[in-house]
């Protein structure tokens, strides 16, 4: 039993025997050691290659199939044996004899129909079939053009069909295969030579004729036009750009000063709102954030921000417009510097206010409701006073600001759900949570939101929001609500619950808006829907 090899070669993979793989290797190491050191020989020896694969998959017949040694000797036998080549002298008779007695076994090369990209005017249809039958390049062209008129442009689609059908000859195997002649070692040498030799005389030709050193003097003195051109072009775009800047520069100087002259924040609406509505007072929004300190500190900071940039692109737009030289680098390294101090320190304020955001603490409180003979409980919130005065282009989370009496005040609709009871009672569960700096400053947040609800009879009614006390800030406020509900008890959601209940579970799985207005019983398997009779508090 022999080993087998998996090899590539030029993207192919073949299976070899041993064998056949010392044979093969050796052939192709004299091919490197010979090529190798010429110019074209990576172009020799690549085009070898790949015209080696083809060989072999013909071979194989596209199969998996293990390369034998047989296999290998056949390839070298069409491509040439290593004394074809590798002494001088040697070539034009190898090459004779292959041109008159082919191989034993092996069959006449025949022609095959390419394109040829070298000799091409449009796709090189004519050049390949040129090629093919072995007639001159310019009568086939002649014949194509006339019979373009005489066949009012139907040879044109014929063209255009075999440019699309015909492959282009991309390799050296596949245009020496167009010409009718075996892709042997040497007749892929000879061919890239000529092609090398073909380049070099077209372009020592090219570099020696009289009309290219006219050419080259007259793109020398186009060349010289065009760069004063472009130099008198680039001139005005300076000086154009220049001038845009220093209004720009002044326009935005004056929105800055004008901003500050009149006590408004360059945060507050106008032409720095940066894209928000201009009815939002910025100054006010932020307050309900950060400390007053870290207001204050954060509003000169974004000053300098803004200013120095400003400034920098009036002294840009000046510089460029009147062209003067300054050599005071102190006045610039010192403005950049308080520049860098301006924005380190609102990152490290920014930084220390995100911060009061680190700990989240809750709070609940657990509240019979007494209505031990009460059947059905009555849900219902109290009347919205706040609804006109909330500026709702402002949302925080579900918290809003309302203006009331002048003042700005945070306030939110809880969450309340609905849960079976474990007790056999009517349990109220009301959770606070918040977040602060530390566990304990979350706890004091938590201890500034103020909820109310009130108890009449079998009735409940839950305020629609929560507010926070004056001068507290938003910390991701919020109030949740759990009504228990024994087995066998009811309960009924008014319409104006629609604002607060949140993602209540039922048993036929009606989405939130759609259960109020109704009556709801709680079961072994949840809340289901009173069917019988639908009870409506007046």
């Amino acid at each position: 039993m022999k080993k087998t090899f998996t090899i590539n070669i030029s993207g192919s993979i073949f299976h070899i025997d041993e064998d056949a793989y010392e044979k093969l290797q050796k052939y192709l190491h004299m091919l490197n050691r010979h090529f190798g050191a010429v110019i074209e020989g990576q172009e020799i020896l690549q085009d070898i290659e790949a015209r080696i694969a083809e060989l072999l998959i013909e071979k194989t017949s596209n199969k998996v199939e293990v390369i034998t040694d047989v296999m290998v000797d056949e390839v070298i036998a069409r491509m040439g044996k290593p004394e074809d080549f590798m002494e001088p002298g040697e070539e034009e008779a190898s090459a004779k004899t292959q041109a008159e007695a082919p191989l034993e076994g092996e069959q006449k090369m025949r022609r095959r129909l390419y394109r040829d990209g070298d000799s091409r005017v449009l796709g090189g249809v004519c050049s390949g079939m040129g090629a093919y039958f072995n007639i001159d390049l310019v009568i086939l062209r002649v014949i194509f053009v006339l019979a373009f008129f005489l066949s009012a442009g139907t040879a044109m689609i014929v063209y255009i069909v075999l440019w699309i059908a015909v492959p282009k000859a991309k390799t050296t195997a596949q245009r020496l295969e167009m010409k009718g002649k075996e892709a042997t070692v040497s007749n892929i040498e000879k061919s890239i030579k000529e092609e090398m030799n073909e380049v070099g005389e077209n372009y020592n030709k090219f570099m020696n004729s009289p009309s290219n050193d006219k050419g080259q003097s007259r793109i020398e003195r186009f060349g010289d036009v065009v760069t004063s051109v472009l130099k008198v072009v680039l001139r005005v775009v300076v000086l154009l750009f220049g001038a845009a800047l220093i209004i720009g520069g002044i326009a935005g100087l004056i929105g800055f000063v004008t901003s500050i002259a009149v006590g408004h924040s360059i945060m507050h609406g106008g032409p720095w709102n940066f894209g928000w509505d201009s009815d939002i007072n910025m100054t006010g929004l932020l307050e309900h954030f950060v400390s007053p300190g870290a207001y204050t500190i954060s509003l000169i900071a974004i000053s300098v921000l803004i200013g120095i940039p400003i400034l920098l692109i009036l002294f840009v737009g000046t510089k460029l417009l009147f062209r003067y030289k300054t050599n005071n680098k102190l006045i610039g390294l010192g403005t950049f510097g308080l520049w860098l101090v301006a924005l380190i320190t609102l990152i490290v304020v920014s930084v220390n206010q995100v911060g009061n955001f680190g700990k989240q603490t809750s709070q609940t409180i657990t509240q019979k409701v007494d209505c031990t003979t009460c059947k059905t409980i009555y849900l219902e919130t109290t009347d919205d006073l706040y609804e006109s005065m909330i500026e709702d282009h402002i949302s925080l989370d579900r918290m809003k600001i309302a203006m009331v009496k002048g003042k700005e005040k945070l306030l939110g609709h809880p969450r309340f759900t609905v849960e079976k009871s474990s007790t056999g009672e009517y349990l109220l569960l009301i959770k606070k949570r918040a977040r602060g700096s530390s566990t304990e400053d979350a706890q004091k947040n938590v201890e500034q939101i103020e909820y109310n609800f009130s108890q009449k009879d079998s009735t409940l009614k839950f305020d629609p929001y929560y507010f926070l006390k004056e001068n507290s800030k938003w910390r991701e406020q919020e109030v949740s609500m759990i009504l228990k509900v024994p087995e066998g008890k009811s309960v009924y959601l008014n319409n104006n619950l629609t604002e607060i209940i949140y993602d209540i579970e039922n048993v036929d799985n009606m989405w939130d808006g759609d259960m109020v207005g109704k009556t709801w019983t709680m079961t072994a398997d949840g809340l289901a829907l009173k069917k019988d009779t639908l009870s409506i508090k007046k």
